[in-house]
């Protein structure tokens, strides 16, 4: 096996994380080779394929860090750690700034509510079901950090993957993998874990996140295997927060038809109206938004559930968002069944009619009694308006939950080194974006920003590898 001796930094993964810590390693005189599975120069992942929106816990990068921290610890219940909410809250403003110095240009959504004042530009808006993608501010950035990380002489290896960490003198000192057909091995002074999380690799998702894996609709390429993460756990790495992921609730058509996804989401639908399990039995807070729904629909019986709702809802809540799903789930192939009564729905729909009748009798009456969401185990402020459904026709949609990314991972520290079990961080080891965990999730699967995360620890992930030697 070909020994190649790189020098300083390795990266494994060119998304966001992986390429900021690359480009931060090149600032500080340091070199960097960056390892990629895709032989694609656009390699898809979950940064290229995202809105370009860098926020905070939805707040701006730029409010007062102590406001920042307290927003990561609210969505997350203290799931976060104080020391690690802090570090991304506290180098949230400087990273953006950084991406500017990098020639990253930025634009705002108006009106930015108090958290949209930061997207890549050019601005773009999905108003079809497939990605839009291509030359809108994601890529774009992508690209720029590429381009100036070649032009300064780091060195980009594509078609290749990483199997195994080197482990020498109690410290990670390279990898070993495969590129191009043949097996290689590359010694460095420390590795930077940033290839994504696992949402690609059906056995780990069922082995931490969803006994139904088959239905849980991938959200975009199956890239993310998981590589970094069992690489880590190797050599003793700790995991955190592992049964959470970034998705939304999709027409359950989406599972065989690809033009049900990445839209319409059902998500406003079912916040509006109700979401039943095949007994015909509400079993989430809708009110807690689509991220919420989708891990808890994923956990619970078959995987699968039923959005209901009215005519009212229909024409109301079913008109918002990119690519609604009013007209846009009939139209794209998606099941949607119409009655004129509750009875009849449930029967259109495989639901028995009495537990459906009373079930939205419940629900009616608890939201009229102002206690509609108090009998969960789980609860929250409301995010989503809900409101009676009492108007015909009644509608049923069937559901999936899809996944974008996982968002638990490899524990860090708040210099992005990746930790033992047993509480020390392990030497010449980091990682940055989904491939680290403990900055999501919680109780209620608070999401802060895959964006804002991924930038963050990539840069601390360099800054604390050059620091370190």
């Amino acid at each position: 096996m070909p020994l190649d001796r790189c020098g300083d930094l390795v990266v494994v993964g060119a998304g966001l994380a992986g390429l900021t810590a690359a480009n931060r390693a090149l600032d500080l005189g340091r070199t960097a080779t960056v390892v990629e599975t895709s032989d694609s120069a656009k390699n898809l992942c979950a940064s290229r394929l995202s809105g370009g929106l860098f926020h905070v816990a939805y707040r701006s990068v730029l409010a007062p860090p102590e406001e920042l921290a307290q927003k990561i610890l609210a969505a997350t219940q203290g799931h976060v750690e104080p020391e690690l909410a802090q570090a991304l809250a506290g180098n949230a403003a400087r990273g953006v700034e950084w991406l500017k110095s990098m020639g990253v240009a930025f634009t705002s959504i108006e009106p930015d509510q108090g958290w949209r004042d930061h997207v890549a530009a050019p601005l773009g808006f999905y108003d079809q079901s497939h990605f839009v993608w291509e030359g809108l501010g994601a890529d774009v950035l992508l690209n720029t950090l590429e381009r100036h990380f070649l032009e300064r002489g780091g060195r980009m290896l594509r078609d290749t993957r990483a199997f195994k960490l080197a482990f020498q003198d109690d410290r990670v000192c390279g990898i070993t993998g495969v590129g191009s057909g043949a097996s290689f091995r590359i010694q460095a002074g420390a590795v930077v874990l940033a290839d994504g999380g696992f949402q690609g690799n059906a056995a780990m998702l069922a082995q931490y996140v969803t006994p139904h894996p088959h239905k849980l609709k991938l959200r975009g390429p199956a890239v993310g295997r998981g590589d970094g993460l069992r690489m880590a756990r190797e050599l003793g790495a700790a995991l955190v927060g592992m049964p959470h992921f970034y998705g939304h609730v999709l027409s359950a058509d989406a599972l065989h038809n690809d033009k049900l996804c990445p839209f319409p989401f059902v998500d406003f639908l079912a916040a509006a109206g109700m979401l039943v399990d095949s007994q015909a039995q509400r079993f989430v807070d809708e009110s807690k938004a689509g991220v919420f729904m989708a891990n808890a629909m994923a956990r619970h019986g078959d995987g699968t559930a039923t959005v209901i709702f009215d005519h009212a809802i229909w024409n109301q809540a079913g008109r918002v968002f990119f690519c609604p799903p009013n007209p846009n789930l009939v139209e794209g192939g998606g099941t949607l069944h119409k009655a004129q009564s509750l009875e009849e729905l449930a029967s259109l729909a495989g639901l028995e009619a009495g537990p459906l009748v009373a079930s939205v009798r419940q629900r009616n009456e608890a939201l009229a009694s102002g206690r509609l969401n108090s009998s969960l185990d789980e609860r929250g402020a409301l995010k989503y308006q809900p409101v009676p459904i009492g108007e015909p026709p009644f509608y049923a949609a069937p559901a999936c939950a899809c996944i974008t990314h996982t968002t638990g991972g490899l524990k860090v520290d708040a210099r992005a080194r990746v930790v033992h079990e047993a509480g020390h961080p392990i030497s010449g080891l980091y990682a940055a974006g989904s491939t680290a965990g403990g900055l999501e999730g919680g109780p209620q699967t608070g999401y802060v920003g895959g964006l804002i995360k991924a930038l963050v620890f990539g840069l601390l992930a360099a800054e604390s590898y050059a620091g370190a030697t």
